[in-house]
């Protein structure tokens, strides 16, 4: 408890300073059709002024500003590295444009993106800005490989809190089939809810739509009675509310989960299926701990991090 007055009274100072200075803070947003993307930017949002920028992931190198932005970096990079889209011409959005003054954290690389990540161009980038913070282990190989300074910083989202003790009677389905939807059923009198983290791209949401609907969804995970998913951004956010979770391995591209399974319980389809599973739907136990030094240290890093930002400004 002790901690988190002094996160509060620390982050009230910083917001007052914040008013004085003028210094500007920004953190990353997003277009896709996976909500998952937003709770990450929510999860590095706590961290800044009420007033902080969002820099769209698919334009970094296009950004403009009247002055530096200091970004928090992190996510899921990238769905389009080279865009020939007919509005922008060939454009590369990577590395991030000089008005960006990054944070980099929490950074995934998708094998697709792994040729630009790992360019001359990128690679110097990194290291001038570094160290560079690896979401999952794959990446922090990759980096490696490079001798590019970085570390295992865990996803950012494991720094979400629950100050409410309140529980719905709830169970959320996140993400899993009818079949999984069906077992938890046939185990449990409780109420079984299934929702989804994709939304409906034809809906056009705006990044303000975006995050209230990703809020919904939390204030949804802090009081379920437990979360069986299939989505890495359920299950990490989970850990970081306290509220019991099970992630069932089920996703293509599973070495993006490498470093980040091990904090949470998890089984495969078919240990689920075959109900070959140490978890109790009706009275789940408390999740594993081992994801709490990892969270400390995220806190700490961005922490510190502003208010050096804050002292330069």
């Amino acid at each position: 408890m002790r901690k988190i007055i002094c996160i509060i009274i620390c982050f009230s100072i910083f917001c007052f300073t914040k008013e004085i200075f003028g210094n500007d803070f920004g953190y990353i947003s997003y277009s896709t059709s996976n909500i998952g993307d937003d709770i990450q930017a929510i999860a590095a949002k706590r961290f800044l002024p009420e007033n902080s920028i969002p820099v769209d992931r698919e334009f970094l190198s296009q950004f403009q500003h009247s002055s530096k932005v200091s970004t928090v970096v992190n996510g899921w990079f990238m769905h389009k590295p080279k865009d020939l889209g007919s509005n922008r011409g060939s454009k590369y959005n990577w590395p991030p444009s000089s008005a960006i003054d990054p944070l980099l954290i929490s950074m995934h690389f998708t094998q697709a993106f792994v040729p630009f990540a790992l360019s001359p161009e990128s690679c110097e980038y990194f290291k001038e800005h570094g160290p560079v913070g690896a979401r999952d282990y794959f990446t922090l190989q990759l980096l490696q490989s490079k001798n590019i300074p970085s570390y295992f910083s865990g996803c950012l989202t494991l720094t979400l809190d629950n100050f409410s003790e309140e529980r719905d009677d709830i169970i959320y389905a996140v993400d899993i089939s009818d079949k999984c939807v069906n077992f938890i059923r046939s185990k449990t009198k409780r109420k079984v809810e299934v929702i989804t983290h994709q939304i409906n791209k034809e809906l056009r949401l705006d990044n303000e739509q975006r995050l209230k609907h990703s809020e919904k969804l939390l204030e949804k995970y802090k009081r379920a009675k437990c979360v069986i998913t299939s989505r890495l951004h359920a299950a990490m956010p989970c850990l970081g509310l306290e509220t019991p979770v099970l992630l069932i391995n089920i996703q293509g591209d599973q070495y993006r989960f490498d470093g980040l399974r091990e904090l949470v319980r998890n089984c495969t389809l078919q240990e689920f299926l075959n109900d070959d599973i140490d978890f109790n739907f009706d009275e789940p136990s408390e999740n594993p701990k081992t994801y709490i030094p990892i969270r400390e240290n995220l806190i700490e890093m961005l922490n510190t991090w502003v208010v050096s930002r804050m002292s330069n400004a």
